[in-house]
């Protein structure tokens, strides 16, 4: 009879362990939250060293830079920009983009047309004509970090070295393939010894085709 009980006892924590796990996923609102929740845990399973992904603003991303010594990844977007939406979506969304990101870079996202005070290398950035309706001004902060020969577009993905010294703008939605090996290149300092066509000729994907 001890063992009978003994059994019960088990089966009733292994059952409760399970409803557990998945509580989270079942209380998501929608298909892109449940998304979230699993992916998560799927790069906790693979590596608990991981530090769980985050998005910083701006200026958490400096004060952290001084601390870490890291490269800054910004995300420079805009609220009504569909491929913007695109990368959180289909991009920034894939486990080994993340891991790329964490490991390599302080991920920091920017709205251009933002409010905010930014207080970069002793100058002061500021949104002039700040407005709350969208397309109506561009923070100077935008245009000084994410100008190209092209002029500003959304999203652009700008890289900064540890000294906050820029590498590069990049414009435009880039799907996993693509932005993998160009995190990689920048994030493993390979940009300094090594043109992009050859090292993005020879990079090995950890992305599942």
């Amino acid at each position: 009879m001890q063992k009978k009980y003994v059994y019960i006892l088990v089966f009733v924590a292994l059952v409760a362990g399970a409803i557990a796990a998945v509580k989270p996923v079942l209380n998501a609102n929608t298909p892109a939250e449940k998304s979230q929740l699993i992916d998560n845990e799927l790069v906790a399973d693979q590596d608990s060293t991981l530090t769980p992904f985050k998005w910083y603003t701006v200026n958490e991303a400096l004060t952290l830079q001084a601390q870490t010594g890291k490269k800054m990844f910004i995300d420079v977007y805009t609220t009504w920009c569909g491929p913007c939406k695109m990368l959180d979506a289909n991009t920034f969304s894939n486990t080994e983009i993340k891991k790329l990101l964490s490991e390599y870079y302080i991920p920091t996202k920017f709205n251009a047309e933002s409010g905010d005070t930014i207080i970069f290398k002793g100058q002061t950035f500021i949104n002039k004509n700040y407005t709350t309706v969208p397309r109506k001004s561009t923070h100077d902060f935008a245009i000084y970090i994410a100008s190209t020969q092209q002029g500003l577009g959304y999203p652009t993905m700008v890289f900064l070295d540890e000294q906050q010294n820029l590498i590069q703008p990049i414009s435009g939605y880039l799907v996993p393939e693509r932005l993998e090996p160009i995190l990689a290149y920048f994030g493993s300092n390979a940009y300094k010894d090594t043109d992009c066509d050859t090292y993005y000729k020879n990079f090995k994907s950890n992305i599942s085709q």
